[in-house]
């Protein structure tokens, strides 16, 4: 009799600790699981606010809105959306810039943007009078 309550509580034993091993190894795997998908989604959501940033500073935020809203919409038409919008009292400038990729290649890219700019203000203040 004690041979088979030797047998029954090693065997209860043994399957406990396959159980225990079990239930760790799949706990494990959950949280490894739930760390990875977390990780994705923050790579994702600060991808998402660097994609806005960089759309909003090309384009005004109600062409970007507007761009984002019907990203999921289908067209059954064979020519792209166009987004533009009519404006009153306003003039165009066309400039030339004489000599500017020469210009281009003996400053940095930061300074070009802030010759240029300074340029597009002038010629605001110009238009202005």
């Amino acid at each position: 009799m004690t041979i088979i309550t030797v047998s029954l509580s090693a065997g209860a034993a043994i399957l406990g600790a396959s159980s225990y091993s079990l239930a760790e190894f799949q706990q494990r795997r959950a949280f490894l699981e739930t760390r990875q998908s977390l990780q994705v989604q923050l790579v994702i959501e600060e991808q998402s606010a660097e994609q806005e940033r960089l759309l909003l500073s090309v384009l005004p935020e109600h062409v970007a809105v507007k761009m984002r809203q019907d990203l999921g919409a289908s067209f059954d038409t064979q020519f792209k959306k166009i987004y533009m919008s009519r404006h009153e009292n306003v003039s165009i400038l066309y400039a030339d810039i004489v000599g500017f990729t020469a210009i281009s290649s003996t400053y940095s890219a930061s300074e070009l943007v802030k010759i240029l700019n300074e340029l597009f203000a002038r010629f605001d203040q110009l238009s202005e009078r």
